[in-house]
């Protein structure tokens, strides 16, 4: 009997024995993974006329997770490491990395995370409009993240939000701020005065089912761009998404605004919910630098006058899928700057073709292209068209305008255009089409009915007015 209590106490021992090593060994398997429960960490809370010498701050919380019966490690740092807006706080310890966190089996500890802008400071290097920053884990080789976003800069922000009633956005020194979307719902207006700044977060977008009108000044442009305001991203494209605007929306209105730097500048995807009003009139208005096009419309009605449209990744101005496109005295050119492409830069179509080229649907249509510059560095054409003329409504016309083109359909007999002289702009590189002395295009416009007495400036037209969105000083 003390031998079987003797032999049992060693059985006991020799289990605790080993159950306590497998217990103090870590798991050190490349695929093995904690469990964290956010992927992203929202500071949603503006921060706003902070006075004082600490920021206000959110505090808020990562739960991480070891699943296993083993011991785990894992290493935790900041992705801005000692620059970061960011603050971490991992089991009671501050900082900004961390190295060999132990996790005990099946248990978990917090991060507690707070953010530290400086609203009062407002150099875009130091901060930024969106504070982006991650949370980096390497645990066992394996690579993980949680992403960390808040608000910097004093402003209006806008999160994932709809607007239900009329607004006005009028300058009161504070910019908007868009992140993921601002929806214009049916039957409701916005109304956008000069002077006001607008951002938007990447991937972000003004959706429209209701009316834009959108009014600025010469002096006092409404500007639309990224978030980004640090000097390396003045010019960079595709930063947002851009203005969409979608039936039953029409007559929304677009006058002296700088849109930049997004994916699409003004995109129309439906025909007009009235039929007599154009989806959308763009007037003395810049657009420039889209990753893909600045101004497109899918059997659309768009009025485009006096302005400019530039540098873009595909079209300048696309007119596809039929529709009524009236563009007078406005330039759309594409250089050499960012993009490589193969499309000229500007169309117009009224044939929706597979990818083999067979023609699927053909579509009533109607433009008239008068008084406008149409160029680009392409070596054959700069204005491409896919008509089927059996389709084409009457009136239309191509006339008047400065094309660089191949097509001998812009030159036939009876036709005004210039065909391959340079437009001689003062500064293409840095978007100034203003008319050199020795442009092509000086005096050799026609007087419009309706009369355009003016040009992008508000500089007045002569009798015989220059073709392009500018009127030539010399």
């Amino acid at each position: 009997m003390p031998s079987l209590y003797k032999y049992s106490l060693i059985v006991f021992g020799l289990y605790a024995f080993f159950s306590s090593c497998q217990k103090d060994t870590f798991n050190t398997d490349s695929g093995s993974q904690i469990i964290i429960n956010r992927d992203t960490l929202w500071f949603d809370t503006v921060f706003t006329k902070v006075n004082g010498t600490t920021p206000k701050s959110v505090n808020k919380q990562i739960l991480i997770f070891n699943p296993y019966d083993q011991r785990i490690k894992t290493s935790i740092r900041l992705g801005g490491g000692d620059q970061s807006h960011f603050r971490l706080n991992v089991d009671g310890e501050p900082g900004s990395s961390f190295t060999d966190i132990e996790l005990f089996p099946n248990d978990s500890i917090f991060i507690f995370v707070e953010v530290h802008p400086n609203p009062n400071n407002n150099s875009p290097d130091f901060n930024p409009l969106i504070i982006r920053d991650s949370i980096l884990f390497n645990t066992n080789g394996n690579e993980s993240k949680t992403m960390l976003i808040g608000w910097g800069q004093d402003a209006h922000y806008i999160f994932r939000d709809s607007i239900e009633v009329d607004t006005t956005w009028a300058n009161d020194k504070l910019p908007i701020v868009v992140y993921g979307y601002c929806y214009v719902k049916p039957n409701v207006k916005l109304n956008i005065e000069a002077g006001m700044n607008i951002h938007f977060a990447p991937r972000s977008w003004l959706f429209v089912e209701g009316t834009l009108a959108m009014k600025g000044s010469k002096d006092k442009p409404v500007m639309m761009q990224g978030d980004r305001l640090q000097p390396s991203w003045e010019e960079k494209s595709g930063q947002w998404g851009g203005i969409w605007i979608s039936h039953p929306s029409h007559s929304n209105t677009i006058e002296h605004a700088l849109i930049k730097n997004g994916t699409v500048g003004v995109y129309c995807d439906s025909v007009p919910g009235d039929l007599s009003k154009p989806n959308v009139t763009i007037q003395k208005t810049m657009i420039r630098n889209m990753r893909f096009d600045g101004i497109s419309g899918k059997g659309s009605t768009i009025h485009v006058e006096n302005s400019v449209s530039s540098n873009c990744g595909r079209f300048t101005f696309l007119g596809a899928n039929g529709g009524n496109y009236t563009v007078l005295n406005s330039t759309f050119y594409t250089g050499g700057r960012d993009f490589f492409r193969q499309e000229p830069t500007f169309a117009y179509l009224n044939r929706r073709r597979d990818e083999f080229g067979s023609i699927l649907e053909t579509y009533d249509i109607q433009f008239k292209f008068i008084n406008n510059i149409i160029d680009g560095i392409l070596k054959d054409s700069e204005i491409g068209e896919d008509i089927d003329y059996s389709k084409v409504i009457t009136p239309s016309v191509v006339d008047y305008n400065l094309l660089k083109t191949n097509k001998s359909i812009y030159s036939s007999t009876g036709s005004n255009n210039i065909i391959n002289q340079n437009p001689l702009f003062k500064d293409a590189y840095n978007y100034n089409f203003d008319l050199d002395t020795l442009s092509a295009a000086k005096d050799l416009g026609v007087r419009l009915t309706p009369d355009i007495s003016d040009d992008f400036l508000d500089r007045p037209r002569l009798n015989t007015p220059d073709i392009g969105a500018f009127e030539s000083q010399y």
